[in-house]
């Protein structure tokens, strides 16, 4: 089993900023602006949809993605990304984490 740091959610809250969303997290000393790919947002849960609502409802499993991107090195400069690959591999191969279970529509 893979030890994620214990990431959560902070201010700001969820936001769209062109094509992609954002949230940020952090681990209590440090905070990560989590870039969200259209493509992920969409690919979260059918029917394809790129809003909002949608990433709001999946603001955990999307942390729970930075939390994993995070423990492998891939933050950039405060900023993890995370693409619609990303959220496929964890739908077929969920990682052992409260924040990957049930995806919301």
């Amino acid at each position: 089993m893979v030890d994620h740091p214990e990431i959560t959610l902070c201010e700001p809250a969820p936001f769209l900023y062109h094509e992609n969303g954002q949230i940020a997290v952090t681990d209590g000393s440090q905070v990560w602006s989590v870039i969200v790919t259209c493509e992920a947002i969409r690919a979260i849960a059918n029917p394809p949809e790129m809003s909002l609502r949608r990433m709001t409802l999946n603001a955990n499993f999307l942390a729970g993605l930075a939390a994993a991107a995070i423990s492998r090195g891939e933050d950039i400069g405060g900023k993890v990304f995370v693409s619609e690959s990303d959220v496929l591999f964890a739908r077929i191969l969920p990682v052992s984490s409260e924040a990957l279970t049930p995806l919301h529509r």
